[in-house]
């Protein structure tokens, strides 16, 4: 410490470390800072995480004072620290680094101290806080936990672009224009049906996450750190669960496998890969705004988006199509970021899969970003979109349209002749002719 700040000493077997006072981490949490960290990203960060984690303390301590593991005072004192925390939402102490390795020790010592000083002296962070736990049970119940509920936020999100989306479709019902099929034009088609693709995709992907989610609910805080359960009593087992459902007020169910809950993070990987397809949907869509915004006068021209700020600082006037450009980027971060928890998947060996807290924490930003670039696109880009009428109008009257008209009427083969010896004047008046029979 520097000369003239007020501190404190904790030992470890490790040695003495010095914390400066009034911070409410200890000895542990300050070795994990100094050896683990990486990402600059703080676990004070993910507070949806540090929610689920500070409810599962509070479940574990409420559990330990009904078999007996702890006292009432000192299982009464956890309980009303992390009611505290939770109230106060004060997670400036929880320091180490959010993507750290050791399989989430980092985090469960330093959730550990912080409320074992927030208890007060008598109550050890590893003996009480801890007590019938692992890192491992306790960071992957409250993962399951954080996620599930940041998935119904997002669940929330996916539905207002749904629903643009849908109005977009019947605002564009009745407008013609052309379809293209290997970039070259095809048949007419309504703005409205092109968009009511869109929209049904949308709504398939949301209903495939939505479809997910109830895996979450899974848990296996009871089964320590290698699936047996070994280091918490049997009683403590049987009643955690339905004591962690009362705190969290989620359906929560233990695992039926332990083990295997500690050795594979597949259903996080499962969860990875439909926000990945949501945002590859993301990316389709968005290139197809881009390309159907082309122009204003060498594209396409037919889509315009709102403008809301200079797209070039060379070009005076021009205006890019800058929304949906962000929104690939930002679906491209997602994509690499379930690369991400593939690897924390394929790189698990025997036992336990240290790389689950990684994988967890991964899957929240991925969260986050897809929440974020939804809401982007629907409303500083789909809320406001409009179409050239006059230039869709154009398209729809184009010659291949006009040749779909004429194969009503016509063979392939018949068509295929007229125009190699008819202008497209001559096939319009030839299309009024038997139309109008």
């Amino acid at each position: 410490m520097s000369e003239g700040k007020a501190s404190r000493v904790e030992r470890d077997y490790f040695g003495e470390v010095e914390i400066p006072d009034g911070k409410r981490y200890g000895v542990l949490t300050v070795r994990a800072m100094e050896n683990l960290s990486f990402s600059g990203k703080l676990l004070a960060q993910k507070e949806s995480f540090i929610r689920a984690m500070l409810e599962v303390k509070k479940a574990a301590a409420m559990m330990n004072m009904r078999t007996a593991e702890l006292s009432e005072a000192k299982g009464q004192a956890i309980v009303r620290a992390c009611d505290a925390l939770l109230d106060a939402r004060d997670y400036s102490d929880f320091v180490v680094d959010a993507y750290h390795g050791g399989g989430g020790i980092a985090t469960n010592v330093n959730v550990n101290e912080v409320v074992a000083h927030v208890a007060g002296v008598t109550v050890s962070a590893t003996e009480d806080v801890n007590a019938s736990q692992s890192t491992a049970d306790a960071c992957h119940t409250a993962l399951h936990i954080a996620l599930y509920r940041e998935f119904a936020e997002l669940d929330v999100r996916l539905l207002g672009l749904v629903d643009v989306t849908a109005d977009v479709t019947a605002r564009f019902a009745e407008m013609e224009t052309i379809s293209r099929t290997c970039m070259q034009d095809a048949m007419r088609i309504r703005q409205g049906e092109r968009f009511s693709g869109y929209t049904a995709v949308l709504k398939r992907r949301r209903d495939k996450i939505r479809m997910e989610m109830p895996r979450l609910l899974t848990v296996n805080l009871g089964k320590t750190v290698l699936g047996s359960g070994v280091g918490a009593s049997d009683a403590y087992r049987d009643g955690i669960t339905a004591c962690l459902r009362d705190v969290t007020r989620l359906p929560l169910v233990m695992t039926a496998n332990g083990f295997d809950t500690a050795q594979n993070v597949d259903l996080l990987v499962d969860l990875a890969d439909v926000v990945k397809l949501y945002a590859e949907t993301l990316i389709k869509f968005c290139q197809d705004l881009r390309f159907l915004s082309s122009g204003p006068e060498a594209g396409i021209g037919e889509l315009i988006l709102p403008a809301f700020m200079a797209g070039s600082t060379f070009f005076p006037g021009k205006v890019n199509p800058v929304v949906p450009e962000t929104v690939m980027q930002g679906a491209f971060s997602i994509i690499g970021k379930i690369e991400t928890i593939h690897l924390c998947y394929r790189h698990s060996d025997t036992d336990l899969n240290v790389f689950e807290h990684m994988a967890g924490m991964t899957l929240m930003e991925a969260i986050a970003e897809l929440g974020a670039i939804t809401d982007l696109l629907g409303e500083r880009c789909l809320k406001d979109i409009t179409a050239n009428q006059a230039k869709c109008a154009e398209y729809a009257n184009a010659l291949i349209p006009l040749v779909v008209d004429l194969k009503a009427h016509y063979s392939y083969t018949e068509v295929q002749t007229l125009l190699t010896t008819k202008t497209k004047t001559e096939l319009v008046e030839i299309l009024k002719g038997v139309t109008n029979r």
